[in-house]
């Protein structure tokens, strides 16, 4: 991290990370997913008017929390919530900070379990496209990602998957409950309709 050190902003220096060692063949796990992150939570700042305080550190998980994705694929949470913490710890948080930090970030891991608000914010953010009109377009972004590192055999896979996954998950704050969840059932059926 030395060569971020002139840097006086811990979300400038994430981005700077992302930017300069994300693969290119992360075709979802991109920059600009951890920008779509970061700009969920920022409404949910808003929209719940979270403190300042826990805002930043909301941003900062939000940042965070798939950084770990420039060094490795699989468990990149793990490696996340290292990298962030490591520079947090370097900027002087608090124990309290990054332990909260942390907690966030490592409840986005898939299936997800937040146990504190702000994590269910950013597993909600995480994963609102699920409940968007863009979900289609993300999800073949997600499609390309993972025939790239061989996680599907071939692409006839991916619609089964993604039945699966949305049947079994589940918004945590009652905004994308309201106003998410709706959509992602319209997915979810179109999905089935399909597979029939």
């Amino acid at each position: 991290m030395i060569r971020y050190a002139v840097m006086k902003d811990i979300k400038t220096i994430l981005y700077k990370i992302l930017s300069e060692d994300l693969s290119q063949c992360l075709y979802y796990h991109n920059i600009g997913h951890t920008i779509d992150v970061h700009e969920v939570c920022k409404f949910y700042i808003k929209y719940y008017d979270i403190s300042p305080s826990r805002a930043h550190l909301l941003e900062i998980a939000a940042v965070g929390h798939d950084i770990g994705f420039t060094q490795t694929y699989h468990d990149h949470e793990v490696l996340s919530r290292e990298i962030t913490l490591d520079l947090m710890d370097q900027y002087g948080y608090s124990e309290e900070d990054k332990q909260l930090v942390g907690q966030m970030i490592l409840a986005t891991k898939i299936p997800q379990s937040p146990s504190c608000f702000l994590s269910k914010v950013l597993c909600d953010a995480d994963l609102d496209y699920l409940g968007r009109r863009d979900f289609i377009s993300i999800g073949q972004q997600l499609k390309e990602e993972w025939l790239h590192y061989n996680i599907l055999k071939d692409a006839a896979q991916f619609d089964g998957i993604q039945i699966g996954f949305l049947e079994k998950h589940s918004y945590h704050t009652d905004y994308a409950i309201r106003f998410r969840r709706p959509e992602k059932k319209k997915h979810l059926d179109r999905l089935m309709s399909k597979a029939v």
